[in-house]
C-alpha cells in the first residue's frame, strides 16, 4: 500500500491546576504519533505521521492528565483538527468523545472542551488521506462571480422538506429544500467587490402536522471559500419577518420561520473573484472560539482586573493604568451607565461572588465567556442565586461554567423576565441549575450539566413559547431526588428537543400540572428528538418521559421521535410503575408517534385520559408490559374523567422480552389495531385485562385477545431492526413495514445537534 506524510494539526488550549498543564497525545488508529501540552493560549501543535493512503483512519486526541487541585480544574479545549489541510470542528458529525478509557463504552458526541480524561476520535474516511498526485497549474480567474455555500439539512412534515432561499442585501440569489442528510448547497452571484454585504439564509415554511415538526439546521455559510459557522458572532437570526425587530444570537437550529443574517465584511469580496470557491478551510491562525468573539464595545471582567479601571481593555495596560474590571457587579453598573454598552466578556478563571441581581435596567445585556476561555462563578452559602434576572428582558448568559452553589439555591433564576437565552454554559454540582418562570419566549440551548442537586432545567409557570434544545444532562437531582432533568410546569407551547437525558433518579423529562384546578396547567408541549438514557433510578413510579394533566382536560402535547431506554426502579422485581413513555393522570389529547422506547420496564403507559394516540412507535425489549393501560385514577376519593377515544395502532410491538398488553380497566379504554407483533410466542398468555374480557381468563394468548375484540387488522411479521441483540432497534432501510405506510424514524437525527 502507498504511504505518504499527513500533516496534523490540533488547535487547542488548556487550564492548569497544581502548576501542571493540560496533556495530550495523539494516536492515529491506537498508535501513537506525538504528544503536546497545552497552555492557556490557543496554539497549533503539528505532526506529520506517514499513513496509508486512500484508507480511512482513526485520528484520536487523548488527553490523560485530567485532575482537581486546590479547587483548580486542569481540563484541555480543542478548537479544531485539521487533517492534510482539511479542518474539522470537535463538535463535527465524525468526532465522538470516548471518555475515560479507550474502549468505545461511555461515548458522547464530540465536544470542544474536555473535562475528564478520554480522546477525541475523528472518524476520517479516505478522502481525508488522498495518493500523491502531481500538482495542477493553478486555474485562471473567471472573475467577477462569488460562490456562496450553504451546509444545510431539514426536518420534513407532512412529507414535505424544510425550504430556504439565500439572498444577498435583501434580494434572493436562489432556493434549496433539505432533506434529511446535511449537504452543501451552491449560489453564485455577483456581488460589488471590496464591500461588506449581508449574505441570508431565510427558512420560509415551518410547520408542525401530524405531530411532526419541521425545522431547517444550518451548519455552516461560506462565501468564496471563507466559511463561518451558524453560530459565529457575525451570524444573527431575525425570527419571523426580516424586519430587524425579533433579532437573537444565530444557531443553527431554525425552529421558527425566520433569516440567518451574514454580517459578511468587505474581505471576503476581492476583487476579481471567482467562482470555484477554496476546496477545503486552512488551518486557522487563531482558534474559532465557541463563545462569542468579542466584537464591538464591550466592557471586560478579569482575575487580574481592577473595579477602579475603565472596563474597557480586555487585559491590563502596559503601564498597569487601566484595564478590565475585577467584578461582575462593576461591569453591571458600567453597563447601566453607558447607554452604548450591553456587553460583558468575561475572562478565564474563578469568580466568587455574593449572586448578581439584574431587573429591568439591565434588559437586553449580555454576560459571556471570553473566546474559549474558561471562566467559573462560584456559588456561596451566602447566596442562594448566582444569576438572578428579576423583570430584566432579552439577556443573555452564554459560555461560561457554574459551581459549587448551595444546593437549595438556583445557578441562574430568572422571574417576570422575557426574551432570554441561557447557550453553551456548563452546570455543576449545587441546587437547580437554570430555572425560568413567567419569562416567555426564553431559550436553554446547548447546556451542559453534571449532577446538579434538584432540577438541571426547570420551566416554570408563565414561560410560554420556551426552547430548551441541544442539552446534555447528566445525573440531575443528585442532592434532592426531585422529580425531572427538564420539568416543564404551567407554560404552554414549549420545545423540548435535541435533549440527551443520563442517569436521572426519577423522571427525565416531566411535563404537565400537578394542581387540579388548572393553575398550573401547560398545553402543546412538543418533545421530540430527545435521548433518554437510565432514568428512575431510585423510584418505583415514574417513566423516562412524563406527562401528567389532573386539570383533567385537553392538554394536545406531542410526544415525537424521541429514543428512550433503561428506564428502571429501585426495586424492579416488586410492584412497579416504571415506563418508558408514561402519560399519567388523564394526560389526553395526546400524540405519541415515531418514539423508540426500548429495554425499559415498561414500554408506553395511559393512565386515565382520553382522545390519546399512540402510533407507529417502535416498542421493544422491555421486561414489563410493552403497552399499558389503566383506568381507575383514584387517590384521597378523588375520582374522574373516564378513558374514552384512546386509539393504539400502527406500531411495532417486540416482545422478545416481558409481555405484549397489560388493560385495567373496560374494554372501551383503547381502541388497539392495526399494529405490528415481533418475537411473539402465539401459545404463551402475552395479554392481560382485567375485568377478565377473554375466554381464557385474565391471561390469553394473541388468538384469545383478539377473540375479545382487540388487535383487529394487527399481524406478525420480522420488523428488520438492525442489531436487536445490541439494543439497536432502529427500523433497517427495506423494513417491511414501509410498505404499510409506517413512516421513517429517522434514528440519527434523535439526541444532541451535532
Amino acid at each position: 500500500m502507498a504511504t505518504s506524510s499527513t500533516k496534523i494539526v490540533v488547535n487547542a488550549l488548556g487550564k492548569a491546576a497544581g502548576g501542571v498543564n493540560a496533556h495530550f497525545t495523539l494516536l492515529v488508529d491506537g498508535q501513537k504519533v506525538g504528544e503536546g501540552t497545552a497552555g492557556t493560549t490557543a496554539k497549533d501543535f503539528v505532526f506529520t505521521p506517514v499513513l496509508t493512503t486512500d484508507t480511512a483512519h482513526k485520528v484520536q486526541i487523548q488527553y490523560d492528565n485530567d485532575a482537581v487541585i486546590n479547587g483548580q480544574d486542569r481540563s484541555l479545549t480543542v478548537n479544531s483538527i485539521s487533517i492534510g489541510g482539511k479542518t474539522v470542528a470537535p463538535t463535527a458529525g465524525i468526532v465522538s468523545y470516548d471518555k475515560g478509557a479507550l474502549d468505545g463504552r461511555d461515548v458522547a458526541a464530540g465536544q470542544s472542551n474536555m473535562w475528564w480524561n478520554g480522546t477525541l476520535v475523528v472518524n476520517a474516511d479516505k478522502s481525508y488521506f488522498p495518493a500523491a498526485t502531481p500538482t495542477p497549474a493553478p486555474a485562471a480567474s473567471t472573475g467577477g462571480k462569488d460562490t456562496i455555500v450553504v451546509n444545510a439539512s431539514g426536518t420534513a412534515a407532512g412529507g414535505v422538506n424544510a425550504h430556504f432561499k439565500v439572498l444577498v442585501d435583501g434580494k434572493q440569489v436562489g432556493e434549496a429544500t433539505a432533506g434529511t442528510t446535511a449537504k452543501n448547497f451552491t449560489f453564485t452571484t455577483d456581488a460589488a467587490d471590496r464591500v461588506a454585504h449581508k449574505v441570508q439564509v431565510q427558512y420560509d415554511n415551518d410547520a408542525m402536522i401530524n405531530g411532526q415538526d419541521r425545522s431547517l439546521t444550518v451548519n455552516s455559510i461560506s462565501i468564496n471559500g471563507h466559511s463561518y459557522a451558524s453560530t459565529s458572532s457575525a451570524v444573527t437570526y431575525d425570527k419571523g419577518a426580516l424586519d430587524g425587530k425579533d433579532v437573537i444570537a444565530g444557531q443553527k437550529g431554525m425552529w421558527w420561520n425566520g433569516t440567518l443574517v451574514l454580517n459578511a465584511p468587505a474581505s471576503d469580496f476581492p476583487a476579481g473573484t471567482t467562482t470555484t470557491p477554496t476546496p477545503t478551510t486552512p488551518t486557522p491562525t487563531t482558534p474559532t472560539p465557541t463563545n462569542p468573539a468579542p466584537t464591538g464595545p464591550a466592557f471586560y471582567v478579569a482575575t487580574n482586573g481592577k473595579d477602579s479601571w475603565s472596563g474597557k481593555l480586555a487585559a491590563p495596560n502596559a503601564d498597569g493604568t487601566d484595564g478590565p474590571f475585577a467584578s461582575l457587579a462593576k461591569a453591571q453598573a458600567a453597563m447601566r451607565a453607558d447607554p452604548n454598552i450591553d456587553t460583558t466578556y468575561i475572562r478565564g478563571g474563578d469568580y466568587h461572588q455574593n449572586g448578581l441581581w439584574l431587573n429591568s435596567q439591565d434588559s437586553g445585556v449580555t454576560f459571556a465567556g471570553y473566546g474559549n476561555e474558561k471562566a467559573v462563578i462560584h456559588g456561596s452559602s451566602a447566596a442562594s442565586v448566582s444569576f438572578g434576572l428579576g423583570g430584566a428582558k432579552n439577556v443573555t448568559i452564554e459560555g461560561l461554567s457554574f459551581a459549587d452553589g448551595v444546593t437549595t439555591g438556583h445557578y441562574v433564576f430568572a422571574d417576570n423576565a422575557a426574551g432570554l437565552t441561557f447557550a453553551n454554559n456548563v452546570v455543576k454540582g449545587g441546587g437547580y441549575g437554570i430555572t425560568v418562570q413567567n419569562s416567555a419566549n426564553s431559550k436553554v440551548t446547548g447546556n451542559q450539566f453534571d449532577n446538579t442537586g434538584a432540577e438541571s432545567i426547570f420551566v416554570k409557570a408563565g414561560s410560554n413559547a420556551t426552547l430548551v434544545s441541544d442539552n446534555l444532562i447528566r445525573h440531575p437531582n443528585a442532592a434532592d431526588r426531585g422529580d425531572a432533568g427538564i420539568w416543564i410546569n404551567g407554560s404552554s407551547d414549549v420545545k423540548v428537543t435535541h435533549n440527551q437525558i443520563e442517569n436521572s433518579p426519577e423522571k427525565a423529562i416531566a411535563i404537565g400540572s400537578v394542581q387540579t384546578d388548572g393553575s398550573d396547567a401547560a398545553y402543546r408541549v412538543t418533545i421530540s428528538y430527545n435521548k433518554v438514557i437510565n432514568a428512575n433510578l431510585e423510584s418505583n413510579d415514574g417513566g423516562g418521559i412524563y406527562l401528567i394533566n389532573r386539570q383533567q382536560d385537553l392538554a394536545n402535547h406531542t410526544v415525537v421521535n424521541n429514543d428512550v431506554s433503561g428506564t428502571t426502579a429501585t426495586n424492579p422485581t416488586g410492584q412497579v410503575a416504571s415506563w418508558g413513555i408514561y402519560l399519567d393522570d388523564w394526560t389526553s389529547g395526546t400524540t405519541v408517534k415515531g418514539n423508540v422506547v426500548h429495554d425499559n420496564i415498561g414500554g408506553v403507559f395511559l393512565h386515565g385520559g382520553w382522545n390519546n394516540t399512540v402510533t407507529e412507535n417502535v416498542i421493544a425489549g422491555n421486561s414489563g408490559a410493552q403497552i399499558g393501560l389503566q383506568q381507575p385514577v383514584a387517590w384521597s376519593g378523588w375520582k374522574g374523567h373516564a378513558m374514552t377515544g384512546n386509539d393504539i395502532s400502527g406500531n411495532v410491538i417486540d416482545v422478545r422480552e416481558g409481555t405484549a398488553v397489560h388493560i385495567y380497566g373496560p374494554a372501551n379504554v383503547g381502541n388497539l389495531h392495526d399494529n405490528f407483533y415481533s418475537s411473539l410466542n402465539t401459545a404463551e398468555k402475552e395479554f392481560d385485562a382485567w375485568p377478565q374480557v377473554m375466554s381464557s381468563g385474565a391471561w390469553g394468548t394473541l388468538s384469545n385477545w383478539q377473540a375479545a375484540g382487540y388487535d383487529k387488522g394487527s399481524v406478525i411479521l420480522n420488523p428488520g431492526f438492525v442489531n436487536p441483540a445490541a439494543d439497536d432497534f432502529s427500523l433497517s432501510s427495506n423494513s417491511p413495514v414501509y410498505a404499510h405506510g409506517f413512516d421513517h424514524i429517522s434514528a440519527h437525527d434523535i439526541g444532541l445537534l451535532a
